[in-house]
């Protein structure tokens, strides 16, 4: 009998998860070519056999994970920012004409849209996101780009580092998002994000088995300027967080680490 029981619990729990996965994967679909075009559109990948997976897979990997594992927290460092791409008139204005929530293939697709994109595919679990910005006028912007979602972020005005050395969250972080900074010059988001990484092991923000994001890893812009090392602005939070216990799950355009 207790075989037959735990059997039960077994393909309840699998089913479950499953489904979990689905929702995730069906409330990102209508989405999925711009966040291809948006990742390689304009980047000569020539040296690549074969090109690493946009955003749309590695989105679909973490927003799975966090569905399958209950999530509650999501916290995105570096804010969606402008209401259209940088081909459109409109990038980065405050003008709200430019905003128009009907029309997503105009959307900042090549910054990768992960406030949208994380209330969409999360938005049934209703999770609390936090989206955190040094720059005013980006969160105003995107909480215009976010009105439909309000209830589950909270939108923070401040420095990263200083956010995660003094954010007092009701749980640990499930999913954190790395997107803070230029991707050329590397360097200076490179020694920021490191301490954004500091932070996050040092005050044990991370939930178990929570996963880290880490965008733009392998933009080809500081490539393009002689730059040959892998991870780009990652060069070094990558080797911090295994180092101090993470472990890599993906290594593609964004790369995602989990805590053991």
């Amino acid at each position: 009998m207790k075989k037959i029981m735990y059997s039960f619990t077994f393909i309840s729990l699998f089913s479950s998860i499953t489904h979990a996965s689905q929702i995730v994967e069906q409330k990102l679909t209508p989405f999925k070519a711009y966040l291809h075009e948006g990742t390689y559109a304009g980047a000569d990948w020539s040296r690549y056999a074969v090109k690493p997976a946009s955003r749309a897979t590695t989105f679909l990997q973490a927003f799975s994970h966090f569905a399958e594992n209950n999530g509650k927290v999501v916290v995105e460092l570096g804010t969606s920012h402008s209401f259209v791409h940088g081909g459109l008139p409109g990038c980065d204005s405050d003008d709200t004409r430019y905003w128009n929530p009907n029309k997503p293939e105009d959307w900042d697709w090549g910054a990768g849209f992960f406030t949208r994109m994380a209330a969409e595919a999360l938005g049934h679990l209703n999770p609390t996101i936090y989206t955190v910005d040094l720059h005013a006028p980006a969160i105003r912007r995107c909480q215009i780009m976010t009105e439909s979602f309000k209830s589950l972020i909270q939108y923070r005005v401040m420095d990263s580092v200083r956010f995660l050395r003094n954010c007092d969250l009701v749980q640990k972080i499930d999913l954190l998002y790395l997107d803070t900074g230029y991707v050329w010059p590397a360097e200076p988001t490179a020694q920021l994000q490191l301490r954004e990484a500091q932070a996050v092991v040092e005050r044990n923000l991370m939930a178990p088995g929570g996963i880290i994001l880490i965008d733009d890893v392998q933009n080809q812009t500081p490539y393009k300027f002689g730059d040959t090392t892998k991870h780009g602005k990652a060069r070094y939070s990558i080797p911090y967080l295994l180092a101090n216990g993470f472990e890599m799950v993906s290594d593609e355009y964004q790369v995602i680490l989990r805590k053991k």
